[in-house]
């Protein structure tokens, strides 16, 4: 018999010292169905998105999996004072230690994480674009259109600035990686002419000879624009065809 994907795993805050129980996806469980231009992937079973984060119960700290345990608060007083204030006014959010979790709970967790990740310092942009990228993704994942591009313009904003401060890039993506995503979420959010803007710069770019898949993403995304362009030209009623 297959074991439960999903498993609790015994954490320690590293803020207020509190011990819980927070749920785990067992990386064997996971199968990907299919994959999509913005690096979104579709799993069968259950949604990893929805245990990316953890949250404590007691003062509400939160962030990335990976990254829950390594907080030093010595480091982080901000951090601390935040989520301390938060347990002592009671105003904390219920997370209940058990296995399923639910979109509502993986929403909330994701946007404790960014409220934290953002009083870091120094700020890391791309880590909060990534989580914002995440809610998008959860909420495409059930059809919710406007919600989607509500957290992917604020994924979009955070990309920016990452590339702005050239720190904190993934080196499996590099600049030319950033840049793309900037110019795919623009083109999802309907900015066609900044995008292609951004695809032209990535296609140019010095190093992006080391990312052959970035390009012919790039490439592929303007040529979908150009596509569009061209059918929409093409429509009985447009400027185009009325000359």
């Amino acid at each position: 018999m297959a074991p439960d994907p999903v498993w609790l795993k015994e954490l320690k805050c590293p803020v207020c010292d509190f011990v819980f129980r927070g749920p785990r996806l067992r990386p064997t469980s996971l199968k990907v169905k299919y994959g999509e231009p913005d690096f979104h992937r579709v799993y069968e079973g259950p949604n990893p998105l929805f245990y990316a984060v953890t949250a404590c119960p007691s003062c509400n700290y939160a962030a990335r999996n990976e990254d829950f345990e390594k907080l030093a608060p010595e480091y982080h007083p901000e951090i601390v004072k935040l989520a301390l204030a938060i347990r002592d006014a009671g105003k904390n959010l219920s997370f209940p230690q058990e296995q399923e979790m639910t979109l509502e709970l993986a929403v909330k967790k994701h946007l404790l994480a960014i409220s934290f990740y953002k009083h870091h310092k120094p700020e890391n942009p791309n880590t909060v674009s990534g989580l914002y990228m995440h809610i998008a993704w959860m909420y495409r994942e059930i059809s919710n259109a406007e919600k989607e591009k509500e957290y992917l313009r604020h994924a979009l904003e955070y990309y920016i600035k990452t590339y702005e401060k050239g720190a904190f890039i993934p080196e499996k993506i590099g600049v030319p990686g950033i840049m793309y995503l900037i110019g795919e979420l623009n083109r999802m959010l309907g900015n066609n002419a900044e995008a292609v803007k951004w695809f032209s710069q990535v296609v140019k770019h010095d190093l992006i000879g080391n990312y052959p898949n970035i390009e012919n993403l790039s490439r592929d995304a303007w040529e979908k624009i150009t596509e569009e362009k061209r059918k929409n030209q093409g429509m009985p009623g447009t400027a185009s065809s009325a000359q």
